[in-house]
């Protein structure tokens, strides 16, 4: 379940403890303390709404037995996550209808996408996540390339409170057998966590198709005096899955398997010189090798396919700025970063590009109702040189408890290495290739009623796509570039998220989602199985998405959720006969909830019984045309803790 939050710009409060509405809005265990920081990277309340934010806390999705970023971002408004198939297969996330490497995904500030934005969610677990924060619309003002749709970032909990160990194993239908183990341990001046956990399914195919996911994450914390902070985090995962489908779904292939080795770390530091003056510094790293292989099923096959590749990404970046608060109600910020990236394929010989960009935000008030944003940031990029982009934003507060937004900016997705990189005999790169671009803008309003018991939030948004880049399979030469920027769309859409918590016991969301994309400009594209089509609206977007969460929490020792989520028909393609069809819309039902059957008591331990069911009338769908989707799955678990 989520909350659609919004960062305040009103600066007063930007260091300020939390309000009594905050305390008491913190009673939903869906809500965390409103303090977000990726909608404008300094720690903001969500009094004044300005941009559309959802948090949601890891206490929470662990309560819900959600165990993957995938299932927590399909409760997102505008979100949709789509998987190929069974567990672990590639999943893909739109957001707002943009193209699936349209959003910029980070761990603890340091972005994971490919260059050139593609982002495979399958293996992206909730381990050891203090919250996750989502913001919709353009960020590349702050975040540089690929922020494009929006931006999703994912803290680690960095260990603050009493010390505690927790074990949990759970399994079930499909062969699912998961455990994890955690400590935490964390004081005034100093903090830390570790998780490691497994994940296992034989998944949902008669062979071929078990996958794996294991996961160590760990962060430290040390606060030496009240004016410095600095933050270590580290997560690495090793995963494999096994896929016998081909490019269309079929169940044929007996030992074609993916494998993905990670590690993703950053340093976040922290110095406020004085009450005004404070200096930050992030420092990221990210190594990604991927394996994918396909050899002969048998003796006597002629292997006419067969492969056995691999890839590895590296990316290291480093971000400095400085937060001055020139007036009581006006924080200024001014930045540089600098980020290499690395790829290497096979046996060819690894290509690189550098990216420097300088970037300034003022982030203010005016009075108690009036707030504001402008931010501008120049990017050049060794592969394409310079882009630069803008937003702002405005938040005025109209009446008690009714909130009116606007937003404007603009963003870029940069090329892969492959549209700019590659040479004969395959695919010819194009350097002369232009960032991908886009220009939005959004009004939202959000109502309270009860004193925050009953809140409402809707947001209209426009945006516009152009120099999309395509593949060209037939150049005017045998030497020319077969990648070229010429396709256009837009993706226009209204967002309403309610949140009820007007009973003690029971709280509750709901979301819906109306877009509608339109392709203008079909460039290169022709033929059935054309993926622009002018007029047509963008592939696998659907034009309705809604979700509804109903909790009840009779005591602090139960808690159940019923969710029922409803995609849309959208279009696809049917790789089989290629051409153009349109995939069902479907309806998912889940279920979830814990018990807690032993208290902890003195040295002993609180023991939690915890059982989930997802998809619990057996629904027959497919995310993804021609890939059968998981059909019920029942997850029983217990988890044990201690704290000392």
């Amino acid at each position: 379940m989520t909350r659609a939050l919004r960062p305040t710009l009103a600066v007063a409060l930007l260091l300020a403890p939390a309000t009594a509405r905050a305390q008491e809005a913190s009673r939903d265990t869906t809500v965390l303390s409103p303090v977000v920081i990726t909608a404008t990277r300094v720690n903001a309340g969500a009094e004044s709404p300005l941009v559309s934010t959802t948090v949601m806390t890891g206490e929470d999705l662990r309560a819900r037995g959600i165990l993957t970023v995938q299932e927590a971002l399909n409760q997102v408004p505008g979100a949709l996550t789509a998987q190929t198939g069974s567990y672990g297969g590639q999943t893909s996330l739109f957001l707002r209808g943009g193209e699936s490497d349209y959003a910029q995904v980070l761990v603890d500030g340091r972005a994971i996408n490919d260059p050139g934005g593609a982002i495979d969610l399958a293996y992206l677990t909730t381990d050891n996540v203090d919250r996750i924060e989502i913001v919709r619309g353009p960020t590349s003002v702050l975040y540089g390339a690929n922020a494009v749709t929006g931006v999703v970032q994912i803290f680690t909990r960095d260990g603050s409170g009493a010390r505690r160990v927790s074990v949990s194993a759970s399994g079930g239908t499909y062969g699912t057998l998961d455990y994890s183990g955690s400590f935490l341990s964390g004081g005034e001046h100093a903090s830390v966590s570790l998780q490691a956990a497994h994940y296992g399914t034989d998944g949902i195919y008669p062979f071929n198709g078990s996958a794996r996911d294991n996961v160590v994450s760990a962060a430290g914390r040390i606060a030496p005096d009240s004016a410095t902070d600095i933050k270590l985090a580290v997560r690495y995962l090793d995963a494999g899955t096994h896929i016998p489908t081909n490019y269309y779904g079929a169940v044929v292939d007996s030992n074609q398997a993916h494998l993905q080795r990670q590690w993703i770390g950053s340093l976040d530091a922290g110095r406020s010189f004085t009450s005004r003056l404070e200096a930050r510094v992030l420092v990221g790293y990210s190594h990604n090798f991927t394996r994918s292989a396909d050899g002969p099923n048998s003796a006597s096959d002629p292997c006419d396919f067969c492969y056995d590749t691999h890839d590895v990404v590296e990316q290291w970046s480093a971000d400095a700025r400085l937060n001055f608060r020139a007036f009581p109600t006006l924080v200024l910020t001014g930045g540089a970063a600098y980020e290499h990236q690395q790829n290497e394929q096979d046996s060819a010989a690894a290509v690189t590009r550098g990216i420097g960009a300088g970037y300034v935000q003022a982030l203010g008030s005016v009075g108690t109702r009036f707030s504001y944003t402008v931010g501008a940031r120049l990017d050049d990029n060794s592969a394409f040189g310079s882009f630069g982009t803008y937003r702002a934003a405005v938040g005025y507060a109209l009446l008690a408890g009714t909130r009116l937004r606007a937003s404007v900016g603009n963003a870029f997705k940069a090329p892969t290495f492959e549209e700019t990189s590659s040479t004969a005999p395959f695919d010819i790169g194009n350097p002369d290739l232009k960032p991908e671009r886009s220009v939005s803008w959004e009004v939202g309003a959000e109502q309270e009623i009860a004193s925050g018991a009953l809140v409402i939030d809707v947001a209209y948004f426009q945006q516009r796509f152009s120099d999309m880049i395509q593949y060209n399979g037939s150049p005017p030469t045998d030497s020319s570039p077969n990648y070229v920027n010429v396709a256009k769309a837009d993706a226009d859409g209204i967002e309403t998220a309610l949140r009820a918590s007007m009973w003690r016991i029971v709280s509750a969301t709901a979301t819906f989602t109306w877009l509608a994309t339109k392709v203008t400009d079909a460039g290169l594209d022709s033929g059935p199985a054309a993926t622009f089509v002018e007029g047509q609206p963008l592939l696998r977007r659907p034009k309705y998405l809604a979700d509804l969460r109903v909790g009840v929490r009779p005591s602090p020792r139960g808690f159940a959720e019923i969710g029922v989520r409803y995609v849309g028909s959208r279009p696809d393609i049917d790789y089989q006969n290629f051409v153009r069809v349109t995939a069902p819309a479907y309806t998912l039902v889940d279920v979830s909830g814990e018990v807690t059957v032993l208290t902890e008591v003195g040295a002993r331990p609180s023991v939690t019984l915890t059982l989930r069911a997802t998809n619990l009338f057996d629904a027959h769908y497919q995310a993804i045309y021609g890939f059968q989707s998981p059909g019920r799955a029942i997850i029983a678990g217990a988890r044990v803790g201690a704290g000392w």
